[in-house]
């Protein structure tokens, strides 16, 4: 894949003094994406933007490489991905060599897409002599790794359902489209948060339209994050939209509990082994993040572990779609006072932190989470990871309940629990079938 095709399907603006200019966009009848502003900048205006990329304005390590805050000539604050590749060799993994593509691959897909649920593309360089850099959204806040577990103030249950909801809206952005967009690395590190409090999901490197006869589809071997990936992920003809809600359903027991995808300090490690079992048996309260009270609601503690076991379920076809987590957290966030909160005490960092996230050679080790990208070989590592799902997610009720809208938000507050019991109305309770220790 080069840049003449990116070329050919965006609106792409050449700039040598970071002024944009606009371009016709070749119109596809299968998509009905609006021309979007990319801008062409010269290596150089990059790297005056980052003071000759100066240690001072490194905010971290992504996937591409090493992350820097520039400021334009305009004034306007981005982000510029820079690959690692020749900079710092002594810490370039044997994977180093597939940078360049993830790069191209996230132009690829973001210069024909835009949305305010997604980190976005502003532009790249396009000098061959020199390895291209990507310019995009300055995100003020962090990643949601950073605020689940580096914030010494961890975020409200209505915070975190509104980063789940903010989550899943972005995903069902990227499945709505046609062909759909499959992301394949959603996890907290991939989450980055914007100066207004919102997340929106970044780093598209691994990102694929699904094509029904792509042969770069159909060649692709999988990959994505350990802990995350989709055990049903096997071969690129498993790759589906179910591929992405599995991840999500991950991300979100890590929202739930406060735990990382996968913890050696726990036993087991993958939050999901430990998770599932607990919200099988009705153990609601046991995977609630710790730190912070559980919600009040029954109903929302209730819902929140059902919907993310869902989303977890060894077979694809039974998991909901991204629509439907997104209408049940809608509801739920409904129930749920977004109380103020400001607990970003570490601005500005902008990617994972080190050692979480980092793509690796092999999938033996129990580590944080590392970047995967795997092939046949890797079948039965990755079956292993996720052995006994299915029997841990035989839920009542199935996916008709996941379907169903609750009451509206001043209705479903007039619930009370007492003594075990839901007391309301005969169609508030029929919404509810158990309790913390009951079934789910």
């Amino acid at each position: 894949m080069g840049y003449l095709s990116c070329k050919a399907e965006s609106a792409i603006s050449v700039s040598n003094s970071s002024s944009p200019r606009k371009a016709n966009q070749t119109k596809n009848d299968q998509e009905r994406e609006k021309p979007i502003k990319i801008q062409e900048f010269n290596y150089s205006d990059l790297e005056a933007a980052t003071d000759g990329f100066s240690d001072q304005k490194l905010l971290g390590r992504g996937s591409h490489g090493l992350v820097y805050k520039g400021v334009l000539r305009t004034g306007r604050l981005v982000a510029i991905k820079k690959s690692s590749r020749g900079s710092t060799p002594k810490l370039l993994p044997s994977y180093a060599a597939d940078n360049s593509n993830e790069v191209e691959n996230e132009i690829h897909i973001l210069s024909r897409l835009q949305s305010p649920r997604l980190v976005n593309l502003v532009g790249f360089t396009n000098d061959d002599s020199r390895d291209r850099l990507l310019v995009v959204e300055f995100m003020a806040n962090g990643t949601l790794y950073d605020v689940l577990h580096s914030n010494p103030r961890p975020p409200t249950w209505g915070r975190r359902l509104k980063f789940a909801l903010q989550i899943a809206k972005a995903v069902e952005t990227l499945h709505s489209l046609s062909p759909p967009v499959i992301h394949r690395d959603i996890k907290s590190a991939n989450v980055l948060i914007d100066r207004s409090f919102n997340a929106r999901l970044g780093d598209f490197g691994l990102a694929l339209r699904c094509h029904g006869d792509d042969y770069r589809l159909r060649s692709t071997p999988p990959a994505g994050t350990m802990g995350y990936l989709d055990p049903c992920y096997v071969t690129p003809d498993n790759l589906s939209t179910k591929t992405d809600v599995f991840s999500f359903g991950i991300l979100l027991l890590e929202i739930i509990s406060g735990r990382k995808a996968i913890d050696v300090a726990y036993s087991p490690p993958s939050v999901v082994d430990w998770a599932i079992p607990l919200i099988r048996r009705g153990k609601l309260l046991a995977i609630f993040d710790p730190r912070i009270p559980p919600p009040k609601d029954p109903l929302v503690r209730k819902q929140l572990g059902v919907v993310a076991a869902k989303c977890v379920r060894s077979c694809r076809e039974r998991r909901p779609s991204m629509k439907e987590v997104g209408e049940c957290l809608s509801e739920l966030s409904k129930l749920v006072p977004l109380h103020s909160w400001n607990g970003f005490t570490n601005p500005c960092m902008m990617v994972e932190a080190v050692g979480v996230g980092r793509p690796v050679e092999s999938m033996a080790p129990l580590r944080n989470s590392h970047r995967v990208n795997s092939d046949l070989g890797y079948r039965s590592n990755l079956m292993d990871l996720m052995a006994g799902v299915d029997e841990a997610s035989d839920f009542r009720g199935d996916d008709d309940r996941l379907k169903r809208k609750f009451k509206s938000s001043s209705r479903s507050s007039s619930l009370r629990y007492e003594n075990g019991k839901f007391i309301g109305s005969r169609s508030n309770q029929s919404l509810i079938r158990g309790n913390d220790k009951g079934h789910v």
